[in-house]
């Protein structure tokens, strides 16, 4: 995924939510690609008004930390938190190079 694509936005808006209890986010997301709760807390500070995109933050982060980091990695992550919807919008855009997730 490129930072600041169509997709990559798709995303980020999906899991920048912090305002439904049901729905697991940006940084159940951070946890499960082990990104330390110190470094990743980082990303939520500041009103909601001033704050940057925390998931871009994280998917950022993980391809500066991470250069082989895959999309199935992703994907198999936002299966963990259960973002079945994140999901779909990857596998969509990006059937072949996910396969038969």
């Amino acid at each position: 995924m490129i930072p600041g694509s169509e997709l990559f936005q798709t995303v980020e808006d999906k899991l920048n939510i912090d305002y439904v209890s049901f729905a697991q986010n940006w940084c159940q997301l951070a946890h499960h690609l082990k990104i330390p709760p110190h470094v990743y807390r980082e990303f939520d500070d500041g009103s909601t008004a001033e704050r940057k995109s925390p998931t871009k933050e994280v998917l950022q982060l993980l391809v500066q930390r991470t250069p082989d980091l895959t999309l199935i990695d992703v994907i198999e992550a936002l299966g963990k938190i259960q973002r079945n919807d994140a999901i779909q919008i990857i596998t969509q855009r990006f059937p072949d190079a996910v396969g038969e997730y």
